[in-house]
């Protein structure tokens, strides 16, 4: 269930009230699937008059009939629905729909392995009510920058791991990696934001966009890329069991 609609900050006293904007919408279309309806009527309004394009589901059963029938750009779920569950919508969406579509889980549930487990479905994000209704807004533009691949830097770094964008070149401490395209396309999406765990449905929609393998070829791409660059001298590259990869930052430094 949906917390109590108090818990929920009034959008004039969350940091963006006083008629000033929050993180601009720019038309991105936003399915909120909540069940507390007081909570869907607030984020609706105040996401709306900040540029978002806004569709509300209030269980389970209806916001997996609007996945599977329309295309959106984000989706804001609870957790506590009723008829189907916000854990199995979540299932659902990453493994019988296989649709990568950016999940930001909006729960009271707060415990780590809440979190885990949501993680580990295919959750993108994480936030726990009460909430302030600009936080919401930033999350939500932040992942649709990340799913557009917008303001992506042309040369990417972690430590002594490089890549060019420009040149499709990439290098550990200046020796020149040899890579095939999957390897490439898995390194560049892994190090647009060095330090996050990616989910296993955001890389398979990297390199399989149109048609997603059936098996666990995801797990051998991720193995040879892997190899590559130990026997290059990088070993950050870490997996997250139950939820996705990263590239490790404890060592990371500006591009050489």
């Amino acid at each position: 269930m949906g917390a109590d609609p108090s818990d929920v900050h009034d959008r004039r006293h969350d940091g963006a009230g006083h008629g000033r904007p929050g993180a601009p919408g720019d038309g991105c279309r936003v399915l909120v699937v909540e069940d507390e309806r007081t909570i869907a009527a607030n984020l609706h309004e105040y996401l709306s008059a900040r540029g978002f394009v806004v569709d509300l589901a209030h269980d389970g059963a209806a916001a997996i009939a609007r996945l599977g029938a329309e295309t959106f750009d984000v989706v804001v779920l609870d957790l506590g629905l009723p008829r189907i569950a916000g854990g199995e919508v979540l299932e659902r969406l990453r493994r019988t729909l296989r649709v990568a579509t950016p999940v930001l889980v909006l729960t009271a549930r707060d415990t780590l392995g809440d979190k885990l487990d949501a993680f580990g479905l295919g959750a993108d994000d994480y936030l726990v009510k009460p909430f302030a209704m600009a936080e919401v807004a930033v999350r939500i533009a932040a992942m649709h920058r990340r799913a557009r691949g917008a303001a992506v830097d042309e040369v990417l770094a972690a430590g002594a791991l490089r890549l060019d964008r420009r040149t499709h070149e990439a290098s550990v401490d200046g020796t020149a990696l040899r890579l095939g395209p999957m390897s490439m396309r898995l390194l560049e999406r892994l190090l647009r934001d060095p330090g996050r765990v990616v989910p296993r449905g955001e890389l398979e929609a990297a390199l399989w966009p149109d048609d997603p393998p059936e098996g666990d070829a995801l797990r051998g791409q991720v193995h040879l890329l892997r190899r590559a660059l130990v026997a290059a001298g990088f070993a950050g590259l870490e997996t997250v069991h139950g939820v996705g990869w990263r590239i490790a930052v404890r060592d990371a430094g500006p591009p050489r």
